[in-house]
């Protein structure tokens, strides 16, 4: 690893205001999930909560606890990747902030990227065989009145 590099000053300004945004979209990020996390918790817990028009719809007459579930997981899934991108904006605020070890940081910067895009790799690879399933089946029942 090269020791002591030092990127240069609009190089620096590029990644600082790359940090810069990525903390701001980060900060959202995470409230959103609390927020999303809040949602299915108390709907689960508190009665009547959740349970307006969207959550209706089903025929079991739960109320909302499809929804709830879902909301628990997105605010689940929002907290994770908050954090995640507040890591690499923070990782890329020290590129700007210290010295001798730009290269380091800008790493460790990517690993926390590499996290994010890792997840989001496999849940679109996951859904992306649900609805194979899904369609096959389809198809299947389709061919089966037939």
């Amino acid at each position: 690893m090269i020791q002591g590099y030092e990127f240069t000053s609009s190089q620096n300004e590029l990644i600082g205001d790359l940090g810069k945004k990525m903390n701001f979209v980060g900060i959202l990020t995470i409230v959103g999930g609390v927020l999303s996390l809040i949602l299915g918790i108390a709907s689960l817990f508190i009665p009547g909560f959740g349970s307006g028009a969207v959550g209706q719809g089903g025929a079991s007459g739960q109320g909302g606890i499809a929804l709830d579930f879902s909301s628990f997981l997105q605010g689940l899934f929002l907290l994770i990747t908050g954090l995640w991108i507040r890591n690499a904006a923070q990782s890329f605020k020290r590129v700007v902030t210290t010295t001798g070890s730009d290269i380091e940081n800008i790493l460790g910067a990517l690993g926390e990227l590499r996290k994010l895009y890792n997840l989001q790799y496999w849940l679109a690879i996951a859904l992306l065989v649900t609805f194979a399933v899904i369609l096959i089946a389809g198809l299947i029942a389709t061919v089966a009145r037939t």
